[in-house]
C-alpha cells in the first residue's frame, strides 16, 4: 500500500454529501494517485443511510473501485486486542471504530476523520483534512 495512503471515515463522506457536494469528485484524485483505500465498515455505514436509490447505486459503484482492506482473522484479532487494551484504560470505542482503526493500521494509512473516538487509539495516524494530490 502507498505510504501516502488514506482511509476516509464515514463521517467525512456523509459531511461532504450534506454540503451538497459529490464525494466521488472530491475523492477521485486520491484514488487516481493510488492513495485512497477503504474498509467494509465505512462502505456499510455510508451506503445504509442513502435515501435516493440511484445515488446509492452510483456511490456503491464508486466504492467497488476503491481498494478495500480485507477484514480477515488478523484484523479481528487486532480489533479484539485493541478493544481489550482500551477497556483496561476505561475507554470503550465502538467495535465499528476499532475495525476502521485496524484496517487503517494494516494499510499503513492515515484515517481522515472528525470522530473523536479515534483519538484514544494508540498508533493510529489521524487527520481531519483531505490531503492535496
Amino acid at each position: 500500500m502507498s505510504t501516502d495512503a488514506v482511509i476516509v471515515d464515514s463521517c467525512i463522506w456523509i459531511g461532504i454529501m450534506r454540503q451538497g457536494r459529490d464525494p466521488r469528485q472530491e475523492l477521485m484524485p486520491l484514488l487516481r494517485a493510488g492513495h485512497l483505500y477503504n474498509c467494509g465498515v465505512i462502505r456499510a455505514e455510508v451506503l445504509r443511510g442513502m435515501k435516493v436509490e440511484s445515488r446509492r447505486r452510483d456511490l456503491e459503484a464508486f466504492f467497488d473501485i476503491i481498494p478495500e482492506v480485507p477484514t480477515d482473522a488478523k484484523i479481528w484479532r487486532l480489533v479484539s486486542n485493541m478493544g481489550w487494551t482500551l477497556a483496561r484504560m476505561g475507554k470503550t470505542p465502538p467495535v465499528t471504530d476499532l475495525t476502521i482503526a485496524a484496517c487503517t493500521m494494516r494499510a499503513r494509512a492515515t484515517l481522515i476523520t472528525a470522530d473523536a473516538h479515534f483519538d484514544d487509539i494508540p498508533g493510529l495516524n489521524l487527520s481531519e483534512d483531505l490531503p492535496e494530490v
